[in-house]
């Protein structure tokens, strides 16, 4: 805002991100839509409720919930499917109306209350505006076509159209997905559903793919697509405070990877099997892929003496899957009762990031924008040449008060 878009009067927005729906998030919809007022764009995160709803395996049960559905939204959905060139199974659709519908009621509920509260706010109708994305890959394996056609043909017939839809590809955050042949296949017979709903589809956990990926990407799609790449940006955060010739930048890393280091320990062991089997994955990702191994979890001790005996790199997969909840943690501490702290012990933990050195906020802000010209290239969102360009510009800047001058109006 101080130095781009906003004083270029170039058009801006941003993405409310995974807005959790239902569940535990029920008393505080009213604050989460007071926080999203400004947003051009709501992720709608169905999980809590989805999670929080129990499908029966018995027949009866399913076809009595089935019964509880308004029927002209049932037979519009039905009919918005076919017409997509999808077939249906009938006991497979039922089910899955079954499993979304208290979830996408809730969705609708918020949907209106983020219309009016817009409404109130703003008198024109580009302000009131705002893209729906339809986040699906919470809902159980890969996203099949008959699934994304149903919650798509679902959220139509309800009146909340989606403008994106985010499927589960198989993604995992910042690595590539090794079968270019097989990723084509998914995103093609996602897109052929897509197109026929005109939305574009959400690459979610899509920060560190392949130039290849990217390419499959926005050819299959036309470039109508958008990339989720939050968690690449704290890891370029990462890799310039721990590349940093400032000793306060470097010490900021070295307690952000122990932060981390100390959280994946706790994990692993937890009594929770979900969050237990997740930590442990990352660990041992990291090991092998320093050559160690990754039979390490017969006591705590065991596990905590082959990670200390790790140099620390962004590259850890369990740094980079917990980094984030640094950012708020307060003082620092991996204790879960201290994570996402918004009062003053959070916001102090916060201000060290802002406190880096000039050199660090130049390597941070030079990797983030030749890592969005690498997006853009890849996946046709701008032409090769222009991304060529923009990356010389980016290496000839001396100093961090160089780069902003340089985007700053004249």
């Amino acid at each position: 805002l101080k130095y781009g878009f906003h004083q270029h009067r170039i058009p801006w927005g941003f993405n409310a991100d995974h807005q959790p729906v239902g569940g535990k998030y029920d008393a505080r919809e009213d604050a989460l839509v007071r926080g999203g007022i400004l947003a051009t764009y709501i992720t709608f995160d169905l999980s809590p409720e989805l999670l929080a709803t129990t499908v029966s395996e018995a027949e009866a049960d399913v076809d009595a919930a089935y019964a509880q559905i308004p029927t002209d939204i049932v037979a519009t959905t039905r009919e918005r499917v076919l017409a997509a060139g999808v077939e249906l199974d009938d006991r497979a659709f039922r089910k899955l109306l079954v499993g979304v519908w208290p979830a996408m009621r809730k969705m609708k509920a918020r949907d209106e209350k983020y219309a009016a509260a817009r409404a109130a706010a703003f008198s024109t109708e580009i302000g009131r505006a705002y893209f729906r994305e339809l986040s699906i890959d919470e809902l159980p394996g890969l996203t099949t076509p008959e699934t994304l056609a149903t919650m798509l043909a679902l959220a139509e017939a309800m009146g909340m159209p989606a403008d994106f839809v985010a499927p589960a590809f198989g993604f995992q955050k910042n690595f590539p997905f090794e079968d270019n042949a097989e990723l084509r296949r998914r995103i093609d017979a996602a897109w052929r559903v897509c197109r026929s709903f005109d939305v574009s589809i959400g690459f979610h956990s899509g920060s560190g793919k392949s130039a290849e990926n990217y390419r499959i990407c926005g050819e299959i799609t036309g470039s109508r697509l958008e990339i989720k790449t939050s968690g690449r940006y704290t890891y370029e955060m990462g890799v310039a405070l721990s590349q940093s010739e400032n000793e306060a930048d470097r010490a900021l890393w070295r307690d952000w990877y122990d932060f981390t280091r100390e959280l994946a320990l706790a994990s692993a062991f937890a009594p929770d099997q979900t969050e237990q089997e997740m930590a442990r994955s990352f660990i041992a990702h990291a090991l092998e892929r320093e050559g160690r191994s990754s039979d390490v979890f017969a006591t705590p001790e065991t596990a905590r003496e082959a990670l200390i005996a790790l140099e620390p790199s962004p590259d850890h997969m369990f740094w980079f899957e917990y980094n984030f909840l640094y950012v708020l943690a307060a003082d620092g501490s991996p204790d879960k009762a201290r994570l996402g702290d918004h009062g003053p012990d959070g916001c102090r933990q916060r201000a060290r990031f802002y406190a880096i050195s000039g050199k660090g906020k130049l390597a941070y802000a030079r990797r983030v924008a030749t890592y969005i010209c690498f997006l853009a290239e890849h996946t046709g969102l701008a032409p090769a040449e222009r991304c060529e360009q923009v990356r010389k510009q980016l290496d000839g800047f001396c100093c961090y008060r160089a780069f902003l001058a340089d985007i700053s109006p004249q």
